[in-house]
């Protein structure tokens, strides 16, 4: 007996010291190219997408990171030492963006550089720490940092474009997390008021989740618009999508128009505080009212609110028991422990009623967001690709095949990766075209996406912050995100973190 409890504290001693030096092993970012000469990229076909064409046979010179002069190789003079790109049978297009990114304190040893190794330079993070040095939560501190790092050619990720609070979502966050002010709980208006005060000069935006009240929710947006605040997220369930569309600057996830366009989209929004709320999609399928869903298109478009709709995730839903979703080519790039976290959720949605035709709702609720997606469009509502998604950049391109799905041309599909997040953030003269004077945020490109969405995916280059990533290089990101995928030391890193983490995320 005594042998065996030897054997076991010997072997329970070797564990923890295996676990804590995987912790603790170091892990360096990979090493961000610096291109400190001029770039030309000749005889290429740049993609005008303000006017939706390609201008053909055309040199782009690349001066300290900025586009300095775009035209027919006669007409563009070449400073000594350029780096010639060959642009041939190629394509330019601006860089891509994400408008819905969840990064966490661990992602950068994970997934990060595979923005850049996909084209995605500059993305919209919508969640941030609720307490400052949360081990798991990224918080606008670090936000900051990464982006700096990012711009100053230090690491291999994208810029970070605005930050938002942790989620206004009632009771339940105050309850959860440990040391929070009284107010995180926004019960009622005066806590509303405070949450929003507490923001001011932190972050960019408060975000909005489900079950934040009426009272709390009206209460927090004309808070915060006399502190300087936007407001973001989803539409609060007991809050209508029309009284949402006035109050916030965008609303996410594409399933709030089905909840608020059918018969019963009232009582729905009564239920909350009951605590009845439920999701009968069959009956919000079956009582659809288009007229509803224009009235919602109007308000939106009439207070210029942006929608983002992340179909992928609805995706997921309808899917989730299909290999499209869990064979997954995209999921080599996450970790086991990540993948089993994601699962577990992917197969709630199945355990929840497993019945063919339960699947067949989803699928078909999945159909009609899709739908309503065009159909907004066409109204004029200005949709931004959001991906909300487990794996990093490669998914930008799955949702501009959703929009393109949803009815859009490629070319629409393409400005809301693009043109849009500039103006959504007021960078239009830094971003979103391949225009003289802009930074040089591009990716060339072997098939002209105009014509097939899907080509967005057939990288040669990308330039990120005027710096080559040629074909090997984006090949190398991604073969790093994949090796430390299998990674027992970050293993360990998740692990630690979720122990240290002050509230089950």
């Amino acid at each position: 007996m005594r042998r065996l409890l030897k054997v076991g504290l010997g072997a329970v001693t070797v564990l923890l010291g295996a676990f804590f030096a995987g912790v603790f092993w170091p892990l360096a970012m990979p090493v961000a190219e610096k291109t400190d000469r001029p770039i030309a990229i000749t005889s290429v076909g740049v993609i005008d997408l303000v006017n939706g064409r390609v201008v053909a046979d055309q040199t782009v010179l690349i001066v300290d990171k900025r586009i300095r002069a775009i035209g027919p190789a006669a007409d563009v003079v070449l400073p000594p030492n350029t780096i010639m790109l060959a642009g041939e049978g190629r394509f330019v297009m601006p860089s891509l963006w994400d408008m819905h990114t969840h990064i966490f304190a661990v992602t950068p040893m994970l997934d990060l550089p595979l923005y850049i190794a996909y084209g995605v330079t500059n993305v919209r993070d919508m969640a941030s720490c609720a307490k400052a040095g949360d081990p798991f939560v990224a918080c606008p501190a670090d936000f900051n940092a990464w982006t700096a790092a990012a711009e100053n050619d230090e690491w291999v990720g994208p810029r970070i474009q605005g930050t938002a609070s942790w989620q206004v979502n009632g009771p339940s966050v105050h309850k959860s997390i440990k040391g929070l002010p009284d107010f995180f709980g926004t019960e009622n208006a005066a806590q509303a008021r405070a949450y929003a005060r507490y923001y001011a000069g932190k972050v960019d935006a408060l975000k909005v989740y489900n079950f934040v009240s009426p009272e709390a929710y009206f209460a927090l947006v004309d808070e915060a618009q006399k502190v300087g605040l936007e407001v973001v997220g989803h539409r609060p369930r007991a809050v209508s999508a029309i009284a949402a569309a006035q109050h916030q600057k965008s609303i996410e996830h594409a399933r709030f128009m089905l909840h608020e366009s059918f018969a019963g989209s009232e009582a729905l929004r009564d239920s909350v505080a009951k605590g009845e709320w439920f999701e009968d999609r069959r009956r919000m399928l079956d009582e659809h009212d288009p007229l509803m869903a224009k009235a919602i298109f109007s308000a939106m478009k009439a207070a210029n609110t942006w929608y983002v709709p992340t179909h992928l995730t609805r995706r997921v839903d309808a899917y989730a028991d299909h290999a499209l979703i869990v064979n997954d080519p995209i999921l080599r790039y996450l970790h086991p422990l990540l993948k089993w976290q994601w699962m577990e959720d992917v197969n709630k949605v199945i355990n929840e009623d497993p019945s063919p035709e339960a699947r067949q709702t989803y699928r078909d609720f999945y159909a009609k967001g899709l739908e309503l997606t065009g159909d907004a469009h066409r109204a004029g509502v200005k949709v931004l690709v959001g991906t909300d998604y487990i794996v990093a950049g490669v998914t930008v391109h799955d949702e501009l095949a959703q929009l393109v799905k949803a009815g859009m041309s490629p070319l629409d599909a393409l400005r809301s990766a693009t043109v849009l997040p500039t103006e959504y953030f007021d960078l239009q003269a830094h971003y979103g075209a391949v225009e003289v004077g802009k930074m040089a945020d591009l990716v060339v490109l072997n098939k002209n996406p105009l014509e097939n969405i899907r080509h967005t995916l057939s990288i040669e280059t990308v330039v990120f912050n005027g710096n080559i990533y040629d074909r090997n290089a984006l090949d190398k990101l991604s073969a790093l995100v994949e090796r430390r995928a299998n990674s027992w030391s970050i293993g360990c890193k998740i692990v630690w973190e979720f122990i240290q983490q002050p509230a089950a995320y």
